[in-house]
């Protein structure tokens, strides 16, 4: 009887744990249902940035934006979305991108209290003495500002007279591999891979007195293969910066990464030559006939004001000479080469002013004077042309809304907004540029330009930035593409391989080219 009457009641027991199974069930999928629905509200309506426009998914999560940057073409998918939605758009649920010229100064002016976001963090350098003090990723403006002071004049554009002498020979040792190896014959030369040997160098050199000679020697240090890491490295996972003390942020992470010891060549260079020189405590005489290196002026800056700058800081200008200023400036290089080449007329006009210019008799060495070719019209409207078209970066210098917020595109943002500009958009946007896919250099000239397009046309043009937080190295990089367009353009006839089809770029944090393919043969004299 008993074991009748519990094979009675057992399926009355395991019915009430399945409908109280199922009822807790129910109850988690309507707690996960009200969460989904709190999350997208909050995120959605977050800082009343419900009122931008853009895309749904774009409001509710970094994912799309992080999978734009991932495939390296984010550009395209960024002026998409302008021609879409007007010129400030939701990137992600805290990022409005921003593509007008009337709120560059509100943004990025010299008095304005807007500072840099964390995507910045993610270039941080430590030593054993704590954050590498560095003018790119300074968010402390008054620190900020007294860097830039102590070493305003190695970066002025008088001391690219004397800086320029240590770039002469790197150039000559260039034009004498090309002219040793691919100059007879038409032969086929990579470009793209040459001009960021050479812009290392070149900086190197007028940095330190001495260069590693990648010209010569290729890629031996890992520095370029370092350098592409970290730019797709920045350009992703700055759009997530809170991953990045798991990653390239964990000391013990890094190493894995990048290799143990990615930039310690350089690194050591700097110590090696700070400690040669000896200007620290000896002093140097300026009367002397050698001019002064980067290094030294800096030096000098410390013995005349030790508390204008120190050791510490002085390295981190030298470091950030060569590990930013070679990749951006060889992308300027080659956007000005490939735009040049691909249109023949523009390509004959430049011959033409640069040649008559400086004849081949009368050069003294394989490179021209930058006091000189600076003030060719035609070069200068090339140069900037090529530069409008293809900035080194990619991505927009992201700044963080200050107290207590700010009006932007008639629209008002709360503190804490991250928000900027991108200087491939804005050097492409219409109202500015007409026709702004097209490679004019002619708009750059006073006689084919109103003055007053062309002042706003130079405020648009930011391949440098904008403000107070300008590179402190855009005169170097502007010297040493003058210097190298002009060299190449004198000595060599191109022509770019099968139309430039090879030629191609991703777009993370800078935007480098490979497949710059060019046959060339030494100019008649």
């Amino acid at each position: 009887m008993l074991f009748k009457r519990w094979k009675m009641i057992q399926p009355i027991e395991y019915s009430l744990t399945t409908r109280v199974t199922n009822t807790l069930v129910d109850y988690w999928n309507i707690v996960l249902i009200l969460l989904v629905i709190y999350y997208c509200t909050v995120t959605i309506f977050s800082r009343g940035l419900h009122r931008i426009p853009g895309p749904f998914l774009r409001a509710l999560s970094p994912i799309p934006r992080l999978l734009s940057v991932y495939k390296g073409f984010s550009y395209e998918d960024d002026s998409a979305l302008h021609q879409r939605y007007g010129p400030i758009v939701r990137l992600g649920p805290n990022l409005l991108s921003v593509n007008s010229a009337d709120e560059l100064h509100t943004i990025y002016g010299v008095s304005t209290l807007f500072y840099k976001s964390r995507f910045y963090s993610l270039a941080e350098g430590y030593d054993e003495t704590g954050l590498i003090p560095d003018p790119f990723v300074m968010t402390d403006k008054a620190m900020h500002s007294r860097l830039r002071r102590g070493a305003a004049n190695a970066y002025s554009l008088n001391s690219m007279v004397q800086l320029e002498a240590y770039v002469d020979p790197v150039t000559e040792r260039l034009i004498h591999k090309i002219q040793k190896e691919y100059a007879t014959g038409k032969r086929i030369i990579d470009l793209s891979q040459l001009v960021q040997q050479y812009a290392m160098d070149a900086i190197c050199a007028l940095t330190y007195g001495k260069d590693l000679n990648h010209i010569e020697k290729g890629d031996y240090l890992g520095f370029f293969k370092t350098s592409l890491i970290i730019n797709r490295y920045m350009g992703i996972f700055g759009q997530i910066p809170w991953v990045h003390r798991f990653l390239l942020g964990n000391s013990f992470i890094a190493p894995f990464i990048v290799g143990p010891e990615s930039n310690e060549k350089i690194f050591q260079l700097a110590k090696e030559e700070i400690a040669a020189d000896g200007l620290i405590s000896e002093g140097r005489d300026e009367s002397l006939d050698r001019p002064s290196t980067f290094l030294q002026r800096l030096l000098l800056n410390q013995r005349r004001s030790p508390t204008s700058i120190n050791e510490r800081e002085i390295m981190a200008h030298c470091f950030n000479n060569i590990a930013a200023g070679s990749d951006t400036t060889a992308i300027s290089i080659r956007s000005i080469l490939f735009n040049t080449l691909k249109h023949p007329r523009v390509h004959q006009l430049l011959r033409k002013e640069i040649r008559e210019a400086f004849p081949t008799s009368e050069l003294e060495s394989k490179s021209v004077s930058f006091r000189r070719v600076s003030k060719l019209p035609y070069l200068g409207a090339v140069i900037m042309e090529g530069i409008r078209l293809h900035p080194s970066v990619g991505l927009m210098f992201a700044r963080v809304v200050p107290e207590p917020g700010a009006t932007i595109c008639g629209q008002f943002l709360k503190p804490g907004v991250e928000v900027g500009i991108n200087p491939w958009l804005l050097q492409r946007n219409s109202e500015v540029f007409p026709n702004p896919d097209e490679f004019y250099p002619d708009r750059w000239l006073p006689e084919n330009t109103s003055k007053e397009r062309l002042i706003l046309m130079n405020k648009c043009w930011i391949p440098f930035g904008h403000g107070a937080h300008t590179c402190s190295g855009r005169w170097i990089s502007w010297m040493i593409i003058h210097k190298l367009v002009a060299t190449l353009v004198l000595l060599f006839d191109m022509d770019l391989v099968d139309g430039g089809k090879d030629y191609t770029f991703r777009n993370f944090w800078l935007t480098p080219q490979r497949g710059l393919y060019i046959s060339l043969t030494s100019a008649p004299p």
